[in-house]
């Protein structure tokens, strides 16, 4: 008799659940909602949105950025390759973007196209570009990414035509009239891989970027820091092959970051210059792989010539503690930052051997008075390490944390003993932690510039 009522319960309830009507509630979302969730989506994912409604079917024609990265290029080729012709492969991936663009009905404020493929016709591409640039002003585009799109000496694009503020380019080669590069609104400029045409005309000021506040050079050979004209620029970023002893940072007194990594050409250099006596505001300050090694060659002296008062951050990357002359660089940069707030250090892996009997000269008028916070990365224990330990401890009342990773180089027994006399250093502050990491902390400011390329 109880089975009987429980599917009589049953039945009424399926009864009563069919006949309340279904709500599409995602489609019931106001329209900006709707769009805002597209906007989020993958170009491939968005356009795929139409199939849900009639209320979605055009949702993803207003999204504002259209990003075409490496998954969406690499499904599309996955599809021509019946396709033998390189020419034919590049015209049927531009006639899909194409059709993209066609049926996109609200502003472009942002358009991205990352290309790596080597089997099809890149000139095809590049025509294209030239194609879409009138389309993008029209659409008042403010940011373009145009990625691994192959060096072609006929591929040159008037890319100041449009109102851009940020602006990527990755191997192209690039026109160098004076009258081409005025960006009267770029703020970001990032060009890796980037060569002018004309080596005559890269010596004259080609880039004309009257708020330009950030800029990316990688490996950008030909290009100079004298062919920009960019009064406000605030954060300089360099990854070069090579450099000379005319470098110089002068013109862009302005600066508060800079960074710099150095590849190899500083072996062929018999002098270097100082190039950090014109940055007085700096703020935040990175030197990378073998550029550490060109300063050193440069013989500095105890304190720089004229300090670094507003130098907040300082980041050595791939410094040798077995090098007087890198370590006697690093202590001078040290010292001329009165005002430093975080030391970040990452050493060489690999080493020669040691400064057995190395000593820093205390000569008692170096305080560190703001530093807060030391990192070091494969920290093996040499001598030069520890002095630089024992010097920052003594003069850095403030300093509330030193996070130390170990190499993997070092010995169990040999990272015990350190650590003990490491304790045993007399230290300015009372309040300071000692801990060791499990892995180094990520200094690198170039992103994956670095593994993609060195």
């Amino acid at each position: 008799m109880a089975k009987s009522n429980r599917r009589k319960i049953r039945r009424v309830n399926k009864d009563i659940i069919s006949e309340v009507p279904h709500e599409d509630l995602i489609s019931e979302l106001p329209q900006h909602i709707r769009e805002t969730i597209v906007s989020f989506l993958p170009i491939r994912d968005a356009v795929r949105t139409s199939v849900l409604s009639r209320k979605w079917r055009y949702c993803w024609t207003m999204i504002p950025h259209l990003i075409f990265e490496d998954e969406f290029v690499n499904r599309i080729m996955d599809k021509l390759i019946q396709y033998d012709d390189p020419e034919m492969k590049a015209h049927k991936l531009v006639s899909v973007i194409n059709k993209i663009l066609l049926l996109h009905n609200g502003p472009i404020l942002k358009f991205s196209f990352s290309f790596c493929e080597e089997d099809c016709d890149s000139q095809v591409i590049h025509d294209y570009i030239d194609q879409w640039i009138p389309l993008f002003s029209r659409n008042g585009i403010k940011q373009l990414a145009l990625e691994d799109l192959q060096l072609g000496e006929t591929s040159t694009h008037n890319f100041s035509s449009l109102d851009l503020t940020h602006l990527k380019l990755m191997k192209l080669w690039f026109p160098c009239a004076p009258t081409f590069g005025v960006f009267p609104y770029l703020t970001n400029l990032e060009l890796i891989c980037v060569e002018p045409i004309d080596l005559v005309a890269s010596e004259q000021r080609f880039f004309n970027c009257p708020v330009l506040e950030k800029l990316t050079l990688i490996l950008c050979d030909g290009i100079l820091l004298t062919n920009f004209c960019a009064p406000k620029l605030k954060c300089l970023r360099q990854l070069c092959d090579d450099i000379t002893s005319e470098y110089s940072l002068a013109g862009f007194e302005d600066l508060t970051e800079y960074s710099f990594g150095l590849l190899d050409g500083w072996r062929t250099l018999t002098k270097t210059t100082n190039v950090f006596g014109s940055l007085p505001k700096i703020e935040k300050l990175y030197i990378a792989l073998k550029f550490i090694r060109y300063l050193a060659a440069g013989r500095f002296l105890e304190t720089l010539s004229k300090p670094l008062p507003s130098l907040k951050t300082l980041n050595i990357s791939d410094i040798r503690f077995d090098k007087l002359s890198e370590v006697s660089c690093l202590l001078c940069l040290i010292r001329s930052a009165p005002n430093l707030c975080k030391l970040n250090i990452v050493a060489v892996c690999l080493v020669e051997g040691d400064l057995k009997k190395y000593q820093i000269k205390d000569s008692g008028d170096c305080t560190l008075d703001h530093l807060e916070i030391v990192t070091f990365g494969n920290f093996r224990g040499l001598r030069a390490e520890l002095e630089l330990v024992k010097f920052l401890l003594a003069r850095s009342p403030l300093l509330k944390k030193m996070l130390i990773h170990y190499s993997v180089f070092i010995e169990k027994d040999v990272a015990v003993t350190v650590s003990k006399e490491m304790l045993q250093y007399p230290t300015a502050s009372s309040s300071l932690q000692i801990r060791h990491l499990n892995r180094s902390v990520d200094i690198d400011d170039f992103g994956d510039f670095f593994s993609y390329y060195c």
